[in-house]
């Protein structure tokens, strides 16, 4: 399940995950109308992949 924002949604929604992860508390977004909850003690990992279309940058959070 893959949703696009623009450039202002997207940093709204990565401003309220940063303050959950600073107040180690959970997150909650929706995504294509499914809600989604995060717990606090996910694990998130960064993985930057290159290959002949372009390159990938992809912020991964696993629970």
């Amino acid at each position: 399940m893959e949703k696009k924002y623009s450039k202002k949604m997207h940093i709204a929604k990565m401003k309220r995950f940063i303050v959950a992860l600073e107040k180690d508390k959970p997150f909650v977004i929706q995504v294509k109308n499914k809600k989604i909850r995060i717990p606090a003690e996910a694990e998130i990992s960064i993985e930057f992949e290159k290959d002949g279309k372009g390159n990938e940058l992809e912020f991964q959070i696993k629970w």
